[in-house]
């Protein structure tokens, strides 16, 4: 179970994330595995509209879920794709860019990964 008081915790006594960047949180339950990234929010911007440009027509929510999980198997080197897809995870629940990327920059993301879920969402305050 993911712990957003904890996260936080550990997230205050990182360095500030840069100008024109964003901080994300990856949480693999599964393999017991936690990644802090801090992304270019230019170059989020870009590959999210890749990934949305590439998404199946038929169940693209799946899809989005499976190259996830695909993605945290390979390994450490891949969270940037990890970050991309949700991105587009949001994207496809919100549907506003703008929206999207205004909560993206409202604070820390956490992309929470368990057996039954991948769950994108803000870290708690």
């Amino acid at each position: 179970m993911f712990d957003d008081a904890a996260a936080r915790r550990y997230l205050a006594g990182l360095a500030p994330v840069a100008e024109g960047s964003v901080r994300w949180l990856i949480h693999d339950q599964a393999r017991h595995w936690v990644s802090v990234v801090d992304t270019a929010l230019a170059s989020l911007r870009q590959d999210c509209a890749h990934v949305l440009s590439t998404l199946p027509e038929e169940d693209p929510d799946a899809s989005l879920v499976e190259a996830i999980r695909a993605f945290l198997a390979e390994g450490p080197d891949r969270t940037p794709h990890v970050i991309a897809l949700s991105c587009a995870v949001l994207m496809q629940s919100m549907g506003d860019p703008d929206a999207v990327f205004a909560r993206i920059q409202s604070g820390v993301m956490a992309t929470l990964v368990d057996a039954e879920d991948v769950v994108v969402r803000p870290v708690a305050a």
